[in-house]
């Protein structure tokens, strides 16, 4: 039985990490920081975790693998956002390196780390430079680069570059879980949902489908030192999606546009190319987009309806 630590496991895609690897038979460990809340079986750290407390876990679990999924996206800080996103997985990184038996390390990245497409047909691929437009996508790219640094020296490290994860829980923080939320809380008589612009596309992967990619990449042969983008290779109008949404919602729903409101990319364009897991013989699925933002309704509808 495998053993996999795993960090940022009470967020939305840890949870669904945690169960992937429990479905698969791995002894899952989830590294908690700051508190013992939710770390029931887990590893606590303290708020601004050292190597040598990854190291500690490590050998005292015997881990094989270490998922590491805690970050920030919010850059108000950017004290906060670089201890969350680089120093956070350097101490990863060191504490891997300095462990009895070093296991293999994944580090969660991000689309946001690309920038702006290099390609004509505005698609994202590993090969290409990236030149992040964000506080976020450079601190993200950071810890790429410590990834890489660490593969060279010996440590096994592999990066899964995420797109859109969306699915039941998906945080208030991103576009679909807001517009969700507001559509959950109206009266039947319907209300008003504000968003932002819904001109831009996006590559949008169904959370377990994530989950389930990033379980599978370290196992598989060759993928030391190397980044993988975990997309579906396709994109979806943000307008679609709303127009699904207030359909399914079967409220009376006025669209308002908020010019101040902002997600995390001002690009309009922000799809993937999934090559290089297609050439792994991995084939990530496209989501059932209606499906999904029924599950999702229906999840918000019911916490309601438990309050």
């Amino acid at each position: 039985m495998a053993v996999s630590l795993v960090t940022g496991a009470n967020g939305f895609l840890g949870r669904h990490l945690c169960r992937e690897l429990l479905n698969r038979g791995d002894d899952v460990v989830p590294l908690v920081r700051g508190a013992a809340v939710g770390a029931e079986g887990g590893f606590v750290l303290s708020s601004k975790p050292q190597w040598s407390e990854i190291r500690e876990a490590i050998d005292a679990t015997g881990a094989d693998y270490v998922y590491h999924l805690a970050g920030k996206s919010d850059a108000s800080d950017i004290e906060v956002l670089y201890q969350a996103n680089v120093i956070y997985a350097q101490s990863v990184l060191t504490g891997a390196a300095a462990a009895k038996s070093a296991p293999t390390v994944v580090l969660t990245g991000s689309a946001a780390e690309y920038g702006r497409p290099a390609s004509r047909d505005m698609t994202a691929r590993e090969g290409d430079v990236c030149r992040p437009l964000s506080a976020y996508g450079i601190s993200k790219l950071a810890q790429t680069h410590h990834g890489f640094a660490a593969s060279q020296t010996g440590l096994r490290v592999t990066i899964a570059r995420l797109f859109n994860p969306i699915g039941v829980g998906s945080p208030a923080s991103t576009a679909l879980g807001n517009f969700v939320r507001q559509l959950s809380s109206m009266a039947a008589s319907g209300g008003v949902l504000e968003t932002g612009s819904l001109d831009s596309v996006r590559d949008f992967i169904d959370v377990s489908e994530a989950a389930r990619t990033i379980a599978l990449l370290p196992t598989l042969p060759e993928t030391n030192g190397q980044v993988y983008n975990v997309c579906t290779g396709s994109g979806l109008r943000l307008q679609e999606i709303v127009d699904q949404l207030i359909e399914m919602s079967g409220f009376d729903v006025e669209h308002r546009l908020q010019g101040h409101r902002r997600g995390t990319s001002d690009l309009d364009i922000v799809i993937g190319s999934n090559e290089r897991l297609r050439m792994l013989g991995v084939d990530v699925k496209t989501p059932n987009i209606r499906l999904v933002l029924s599950e999702m309704l229906s999840h918000e509808r019911s916490k309601l309806e438990v309050r």
